[in-house]
């Protein structure tokens, strides 16, 4: 594949057809032709060069691939930005140095994303290398054998085969005993149980026998938050100062009988939600991996940013803490909001300071989590392409940084970029001093609420079939409140941009980005139906119907709950 891509980039770039041979010249690209080098890690590359030759090589197959991508770039001016966006320069000149040794080595041994760009791409998952629960296939060197398991505490001990018998297995939590049926629970472990520490461990090793090529196994708490209170587990949780202790001393225990029998298997659990604290006294071992999730945090900001009070004084203190704590660590990262997937989610410099405080903290595996579906803010494709750039290398300069946005909207968007990237700026300058959680509510579209009488699963139902409708009721206060104000001086820069339109997949890529700005305009903004026109309601409702029409179209999504429910 190697060898494929770079003939064809030439081929397209310089108009000289190269051949693919075995054999050596007297002057050629040689492409995995030397033995692995210890100064390349996980897969990571090496471009070298003489007087006459050009050597590509990693140590495995996805690596020398990697090495033949970058010197397209770096020498040619190659890019791929997106499935419609490759660049291939046919003009100018480039010189490739005698004498380099360029060794590029990935700062996270797994690199994943569920932005829907990766997931229904392979050749952009492969180009962004990505390298976990992607879809890469061989031909473009594959992926790790890594687990995308979580929240496996009910595989691990089944309430279907031993509540019944044995509640006492089970979280005692409010004085009753609650069973682990899925991976929402609704309860989770008594992890002080030494029954239930033997039945997950013999489970643990029955799938890595049946699974030999796993290098990851995931034990791990259900997603709610009714952890055991028993005496022994209390006890245990005073001595740690968090419920971490338990969890991690339940997992040390299932991680020293694996290191037995599979000793390069990392045993992988949550610090997450009542486990997110990291304990006082007992670290992990040496074979476990701690994956940190951010889900509480505000994404506006750097979790190391000293003026923002929610990150600093609680989320970098337990990162840092975890560092400590661990000698590797996974982090489990958010990067839309799930509570409308369409409005703008103003993230673009916290992706970089994150990426590079994660690194500085030990971690090692890295998954970026998005939304599902055609949408996900102002440039949810520009956000795909700058978290591959991040999840190799997060320690780039704000140079490289910028040149890496400004080199992507240019492209992307055509000679109207200057726009997008006027929008971007006043989405981030209206939002400066604001704390911005995932899930925060911009909409009426996943509003919390308690129904008179109550009638149970009403909530979820309502949430789950929700569509915007024209004079909705809207939020008095949200983050969006000082874009709205200046909603008018940005939808007439998309004005011009879509005149200068040159190609169809430039305006294809423009009403992607608007149809955010469109959501926000005729759904989060306030519009009293009472106050307004004949005119004005009946120009209204026709932009209403078209935002249907154009949702459908581009295959946009409301939030978590629609998607869940209905895929829209």
């Amino acid at each position: 594949t190697a060898a494929e891509f770079l003939k064809n980039v030439i081929k397209t770039s310089c108009g000289t057809e190269l051949p693919i041979s075995d054999k050596k010249t007297a002057h050629s690209i040689l492409i995995g032709t030397r033995e692995p080098c210890g100064c390349v890690k996980h897969d990571g590359f090496r471009i070298t060069t003489d007087e006459n030759n050009v050597y590509l090589d990693g140590n495995i197959a996805r690596g020398t691939l990697y090495a033949a991508f970058d010197f397209a770039e770096k020498y040619i001016g190659y890019r791929y930005f997106y499935d419609d966006c490759e660049v291939i320069p046919t003009e100018g000149e480039s010189e490739v140095p005698s004498g380099l040794d360029i060794v590029d080595n990935p700062v996270f041994a797994a690199r994943r994303t569920t932005c829907w760009q990766h997931r229904r791409s392979g050749e952009l998952s492969a180009h962004s290398r990505l390298n976990d629960c992607v879809p890469v296939g061989e031909a473009h060197g594959g992926v790790e054998p890594a687990n995308g398991d979580c929240h496996s505490f009910a595989r691990l001990c089944p309430s279907s085969e031993y509540f019944a018998e044995h509640p006492e297995y089970y979280a005692l939590h409010d004085g009753k005993r609650v069973p682990c049926e899925s991976g929402w629970g609704p309860g989770q472990l008594c992890l002080t149980n030494p029954d239930v520490l033997h039945i997950v461990t013999e489970n643990v090793l029955k799938q890595l026998r049946e699974n030999p090529e796993m290098k990851i196994v995931e034990v791990s708490q259900a997603d709610n938050q009714k952890f055991c209170q028993c005496e022994r587990c209390a006890a245990v949780d005073a001595e740690e100062g968090s419920q971490s202790g338990t969890m991690i001393r339940f997992v040390n225990a299932v991680a020293e009988a694996v290191e037995k029998e599979f000793p390069h298997v990392l045993v992988r659990t949550f610090a997450y939600q009542y486990t997110r604290k990291a304990p006082k006294i007992t670290k992990a071992r040496h074979n476990v991996l701690v994956r940190y999730c951010t889900i509480e945090a505000c994404f506006r900001h750097a979790l190391n940013d000293p003026d923002c009070s929610s990150n600093s004084a609680v989320f970098r203190t337990e990162l840092e803490e975890w560092g400590r704590m661990a000698q590797q660590i996974s982090v489990w990262d958010y990067i839309t909001n799930w509570s409308c997937f369409a409005a703008p989610f103003p993230n673009l410099y916290t992706l970089r300071k994150n990426a590079r405080f994660f690194a500085e903290n030990n971690a090692l595996h890295v998954l970026e989590e998005s939304n599902g579906g055609y949408s996900g803010g102002l440039t949810p494709e520009m956000k795909a392409y700058l978290m591959g750039k991040l999840l190799w290398n997060p320690y780039m300069s704000d140079e490289e940084y910028e040149g890496h946005i400004t080199d992507f909207l240019s492209h992307f968007y055509g000679k109207g970029w200057r726009e997008i990237r006027h929008v971007i700026d006043v989405e981030h300058e209206t939002t400066e001093h604001r704390c911005i959680g995932c899930f925060d509510d911009v909409d009426v579209g996943v509003l919390h609420f308690m129904s008179v009488p109550e009638v149970e699963g009403i909530k979820r139902f309502i949430q789950e079939y929700f569509i915007p409708r024209p004079y909705q009721p809207t939020l008095s206060d949200h983050y969006l409140m000082g874009f709205i104000e200046r909603l008018d001086e940005i939808k007439a820069g998309y004005d011009r941009a879509l005149a200068l339109c040159e190609t169809e997949a430039e305006r294809r890529h423009l009403e992607m980005s608007r149809f955010s700005v469109s959501y926000v305009d005729l759904f989060i903004k306030s519009r009293k139906k009472g106050s307004m026109t004949a005119e004005e309601r009946k120009a209204y409702e026709e932009e209403v119907e078209q935002f249907y029409k154009d949702k459908e179209r581009l295959g946009c999504r409301y939030n978590i709950s629609t998607d869940n429910c209905q895929g829209r």
